[in-house]
């Protein structure tokens, strides 16, 4: 710790300088002043931990010298240093706050005693100002990880929603570019909870560091998002190869494979929901590129641009069949789609194999990916391409695909999945019941076992709307509810439907009923 000596009488300052190197090794005397009003500019450009000082010395006093410095918020602890029995002083340096003092002619035993026992004052103060940074490091960082899943799911037509969220994770995004990247585990989660989350949070930091803004955090079951943001131009190339760089070192050093999807560079905030769809898409290709793959969307486009794509209806129809349990149904769209690959002469082995996969994808995209591993064929065959690239021929791969999809139906009837399951009037409902807790898009997807991008499709294509809207919209009706016929204060009413900040509330409510809480309050429109 650093220390500071201040006395007028120069043999006592070499005198206190030679018992302190010689018993208290912790100490380092950075200074020494010979008069308050030195000892004052030395004290406030030093910086020190702990200061001995007399109490009487010419121009300023210690006691002088001492308020001036809590006056300028000096933060050191002080020793008072004198020779005088007088209770003037001893009164003024409590009410100065110090606590410790030490009497002339100075003894070994007593000087190490005394600054030990300050150096514990201030260890013990360092823990707990710790401990209070710690706490409100972890709020904030809950409270940003929760509005980045809200702008990944809003969409990119909420762009006044985008920035005021922004706003609340204290993200600049003036003149900032956009990219997310979504990071899936080889392996169980339980694999991913127990190794634990700040070891790969720290590489992730370091391999992309040359970017203004890095955020990750959990997003669902073994999987990471990524949001990137940066002042300048994001070289794409130079952000894959990042990537790539960080895959390698998280598998050398924390011996962990992971497979990397990437979307596209935006200029605009409201773009992040874009860029991170384009993440997620990009990585299901993971099963053609394989589990350790660095996928960017960029790449993924280019290839499904070149070749036969399966109609979006028969898809539709399969996924029908699937819901309905309906196996001959389902073998007969499947014949029906290998009809039309058969008649697209130029297809190749390999644009086959991606038509499969597009379609095992879309069978399985309902369920989730805790689901296929726990069945060990649908795992084996949906989530790798060994099955796929067993077969040269259409009629092998057609009876296949078949065996698969008999596979899901077969896996859904052993696990008691219901036939039409309403899944979006479930979820409807438990979000009206459960409105005041941080239920995000995520969160859902792991307790109705459904994935978050086909869940967020399918919740637009069912209401019209979107998952976050929908959240919207239930708390603030529940807060004027709240405001008309409880006493509650605004920011009590704000946690209670489901809002950490006030403020974000405050706009959110007047943005949606043209009123400020506080005026909703004194004048409903329904009064």
């Amino acid at each position: 710790m650093k220390l500071i000596l201040v006395d007028d009488e120069k043999i006592i300052v070499d005198g206190l300088k030679k018992m302190i190197g010689r018993y208290i090794p912790e100490c380092e005397v950075v200074g020494v002043a010979y008069n308050g009003l030195e000892g004052f500019k030395l004290i406030q450009k030093r910086q020190p931990d702990i200061v001995i000082t007399d109490i009487r010395m010419p121009q300023a006093d210690g006691l002088d010298m001492i308020k001036m410095l809590k006056d300028a918020d000096s933060q050191a602890k002080f020793i008072l240093l004198s020779g005088y029995a007088d209770f003037e002083y001893a009164r003024r340096g409590m009410q100065l706050g110090v606590q410790f003092y030490i009497n002339k002619p100075v003894e070994e035993l007593e000087l190490r005693d005394c600054v030990c026992q300050v150096m514990e004052v201030i260890r013990a103060n360092r823990a707990k100002l710790q401990e209070v940074d710690d706490l409100k490091h972890e709020v904030h960082s809950r409270i940003q990880e929760s509005a980045l899943k809200d702008i990944l799911e809003i969409g990119s037509e909420s762009t006044d929603l985008v920035g005021e969220l922004l706003k609340i994770a204290q993200i600049p995004a003036e003149g900032a570019r956009f990219v997310c990247a979504l990071l899936e585990f080889d392996g169980s989660v339980d694999g991913l909870k127990e190794f634990g989350l700040q070891p790969l949070y720290r590489h992730i930091d370091r391999f992309l560091g040359q970017y203004r803004g890095v955020y990750r955090f959990r997003y669902w079951g073994a999987q990471v998002a990524v949001v990137i943001t940066h002042g300048g131009v994001i070289d794409y190339g130079e952000l894959i190869r990042a990537i790539h760089r960080l895959k390698e070192a998280v598998f050398r050093e924390l011996k962990m494979s992971m497979a990397v999807g990437i979307g596209t560079v935006q200029e605009r905030a409201a773009g992040i929901s874009q860029s991170f769809e384009e993440a997620r898409y990009a990585l299901n290709y993971k099963v053609i590129k394989g589990m350790d793959a660095v996928i960017p969307f960029l790449e993924i486009i280019s290839l499904t641009g070149q070749h036969h794509t399966v109609p979006d209806e028969m898809i539709a129809k399969l996924e029908s069949g699937l819901d309905n349990m309906d196996e001959e149904g389902c073998v007969g769209i499947i014949r029906e789609i290998f009809q039309g690959m058969e008649a697209d002469r130029g297809i190749s082995p390999a644009n086959l194999q991606l038509q499969c996969l597009n379609i095992l994808l879309s069978s399985a995209r309902k369920m989730s990916f805790q689901q296929l591993q726990q069945n060990d064929f649908l795992g084996r065959n949906i989530l790798s391409l060994e099955g796929i690239s067993r077969f040269r021929t259409l009629e092998r791969l057609e009876e296949w695909m078949i065996q698969v999809i008999r596979g899901i139906i077969t896996f859904k009837l052993e696990h008691n999945i219901p036939k039409k399951k309403d899944i979006i009037a479930e979820i409807k409902e438990y979000v009206s019941n459960h409105y005041n807790e941080p239920i995000s898009l995520a969160d859902l997807s792991a307790r109705f076992f459904i994935s978050p991008y086909y869940l967020s499709q399918l919740f637009k294509q069912k209401t019209g709307d979107t998952y976050m809207n929908f959240l919207t919209q239930i708390r603030i009706s529940k807060a004027k509810e709240l405001l008309e016929k409880t006493d509650l204060k605004v920011y009590e009413i704000c946690r209670l439907v489901g809002y950490s900040d006030t403020q974000h509330f405050a706009r959110l409510f007047e943005k949606l009923t043209g009123y400020r809480p506080s005026e909703y309050r004194k004048n409903p429109p329904s009064a």
